[in-house]
């Protein structure tokens, strides 16, 4: 019985029932913050996979791209040689 009598004692002393609920109040205030944040983190998280996807897709186009004109180079090449080796035409 000394333990809740220890406990009836501490819940009506006056600095408990000042201090109570400001600390309640500072750790729902804590917690919804944290809350916040995680929320906040999880949103730049999805903007930045949406851009790192965007950004694969450009690079695959350059990438065709770069291709097409290495192509377009080698056929000019073959143009230009073969227009050199007959003067004629």
């Amino acid at each position: 019985m000394a333990l809740h009598e220890d406990i009836q004692s501490i819940s009506d002393h006056s600095v408990y029932k000042t201090i109570a609920p400001i600390a309640t109040a500072i750790m729902l205030a804590s917690i919804s913050w944290i809350f916040n944040m995680v929320l906040d983190l999880e949103n730049k998280s999805l903007r930045n996979e949406q851009a790192i996807i965007v950004i694969q897709n450009d690079s695959e186009d350059v990438w065709d791209d770069i291709e097409k004109l290495q192509s377009d180079v080698t056929n000019l090449r073959i143009y230009i040689g073969n227009g050199s080796r007959n003067p004629h035409r």
